[in-house]
């Protein structure tokens, strides 16, 4: 728009000259040239100034991501020195735990050694009572059968029989698949009689075998429970 104004304003200028005899034809064409030449120069240099403020305005975007990612680094250095120092305090804290642990294990091994020699030295002799449970159990068919009589027993709180049965079937049945759990429910009829000292040695015999078993973190509680009353 304001090219355009420019250009009429000059053509009205040059014409009034030209025709008032001041100008010459060569004079005008000379002007003309000069004129466009001035447009050209000055389509340049609005074209390196476009492109000037380009490279400013990146500039400009650079510069404002460069420090947003230096506070970042700052920040994430901040963090990571602090998650440096939290870790230290773990280790130390696991460390502690560590060492507590392994001391009250040796403990419980050897407390569990001594019941293990004090029940040895204290073995009573069969009674009729077992020795009459013990002909039940030879009645018996098979394990399962066993097995299921024996939870009926632990039902009716008759745990001193229930025992002798799954006694029976860790003696004469080493492959049948509950025998894992015969192991378990000796020492449960040992803790529901409140014999403690005999129960931590029936799970601790349960969990050397089967420390994998699904029953295990169960036996390991009862384990630490009868310690508990022990005192």
């Amino acid at each position: 728009m304001k090219k355009g104004k420019i250009k009429l304003t000059f053509i009205g200028l040059i014409s009034s000259l030209f025709l008032s005899g001041c100008v010459t034809m060569g004079e005008y064409e000379q002007m003309r040239a000069d004129i466009a030449k001035l447009y050209v120069e000055n389509s340049q240099l609005r074209k390196e100034v476009s492109e000037l403020k380009t490279r400013v305005d990146k500039m400009s975007s650079d510069l404002t991501t460069a420090v947003a990612l230096k506070e970042g680094q700052i920040t994430l250095l901040a963090q990571t020195q602090d998650y440096v120092k939290e870790l230290q305090i773990l280790k130390g804290r696991f460390e502690e735990n560590s060492y507590n642990n392994d001391k009250r294990f040796k403990e419980l091994n050897e407390k569990i050694a001594e019941l293990q020699t004090k029940i040895t030295q204290t073995a009573q002799p069969v009674t009729p009572k077992e020795t009459e449970q013990k002909k039940a159990v030879s009645e018996l068919k098979n394990p399962k059968e066993i097995y299921d009589s024996a939870h009926i027993d632990i039902k009716e709180k008759k745990y001193a029989s229930a025992r002798a049965k799954f006694e029976e079937i860790i003696k004469s049945y080493p492959d049948f698949e509950l025998l894992p759990n015969s192991y378990f429910w000796v020492a449960e009829t040992y803790y529901n009689e409140k014999k403690y000292e005999e129960a931590i040695l029936s799970y601790e015999e349960f969990l050397k075998k089967y420390p994998k078993h699904e029953k295990a973190p169960g036996a390991l509680l009862k384990e630490g429970m009868a310690f508990l009353e022990l005192k």
